[in-house]
């Protein structure tokens, strides 16, 4: 088939697709065709590259009996919007497995074309509380840091005065939401005998969010106490 005689064309997002777990996402896909086409011949259907069926549409409605377990009563087309090229898909409750590469493939009797759209299932995680437990002169000090609402797990560190990596000396302990997003805490236990400076680092490149919180405890003749800082509590 020449190219002037080509009528069918899907046109897909050419950036990622990026939505956090426990909502609702739409992969855009939209397709050309000439005036006049027979609609009841349009068949869409959406794919993984490993060939799991996410949703098949033809003969007018929806055609589910090939659909991936995964994916049941999870998705959705606008049948309505077909005749204006509309073959996006709707995925609910998006799962951090959904992430991927999905494949919109539309045809009709004569032409088939496909274009593939990139989902990333993430989320930013708030802005980083921190907590300093306030002990009796010569005890140890807990540093605890919380930061919750996020996707995927971050990559945490503590560093001390001179930049050396001490995460090693902590406790990290997570767990996940109804949604599928984390709830992260951090603590860290030192022992201050002169003034020093404690850093605090949350990485998470998939969303480009990079966090650093740094508190200096000074200790004192009636105990300890620290440079202000406005997301520290103490307690």
């Amino acid at each position: 088939m020449s190219r002037s005689q080509v009528s069918l064309a899907v046109v897909v997002p050419r950036s990622p697709v990026t939505s956090p777990p426990g909502s609702d996402v739409t992969l855009n896909c939209s397709f050309s065709y000439k005036a006049g086409a027979d609609l009841w011949r349009v068949v869409v259907t959406w794919q993984h590259p490993d060939y799991r069926v996410v949703h098949s549409f033809y003969y007018g409605q929806d055609q589910l009996a090939r659909q991936n377990e995964t994916y049941r009563n999870r998705t959705q087309l606008f049948p309505e919007q077909l005749s204006v090229g509309n073959a996006s898909l709707r995925l609910k409750q998006v799962r951090g497995e959904d992430e991927g590469w999905y494949t919109c493939a539309v045809k009709n009797q004569v032409e088939n074309t496909k274009g593939d759209v990139q989902l990333i299932v993430a989320a930013p995680y708030s802005e980083p509380q921190l907590a300093i437990g306030l002990p009796r002169p010569g005890d140890p000090v807990t540093l605890t840091v919380k930061v919750v609402g996020g996707y995927p797990r971050p990559t945490l560190l503590w560093l001390n005065a001179a930049g050396s990596d001490i995460t090693n000396q902590s406790r990290t302990n997570h767990s996940v939401d109804s949604r599928g997003l984390y709830q992260i805490q951090s603590e860290l236990e030192v022992v201050v005998n002169e003034a020093e400076t404690f850093t605090f680092e949350l990485d998470h490149p998939v969303m480009e969010q990079r966090v650093s919180r740094a508190v200096t405890l000074h200790p004192s003749t009636g105990g300890l106490y620290t440079d202000k800082n406005p997301n520290c509590e103490e307690r």
